[in-house]
């Protein structure tokens, strides 16, 4: 998993957890909703960097064993 997308996800996830242990003020719950969409383009991006991840790991498996790649030998 990427650590630089753990580390952002940590933190604004630790800035709503202070936010919700005190009585929340007039412009609290638009700071929730600020960081509610920011912690959820950083789960987006770190899912992409994920699946990017993966795949490129897969190829390079399937690069060095190309005769056990499923998706070659489905058409022989």
């Amino acid at each position: 998993m990427p650590s630089s997308t753990d580390a952002r996800i940590e933190a604004r996830c630790e800035k709503i957890r202070t936010l919700c242990r005190g009585p929340l003020g007039p412009d609290d719950e638009a700071n929730l909703r600020k960081l509610a969409e920011e912690l959820r383009l950083t789960i987006k991006d770190h899912v992409r960097l994920a699946k990017s991840s993966l795949i490129a790991k897969q190829a390079a498996i399937n690069a060095r064993n190309p005769d056990d790649n499923p998706e070659d030998s489905a058409g022989k």
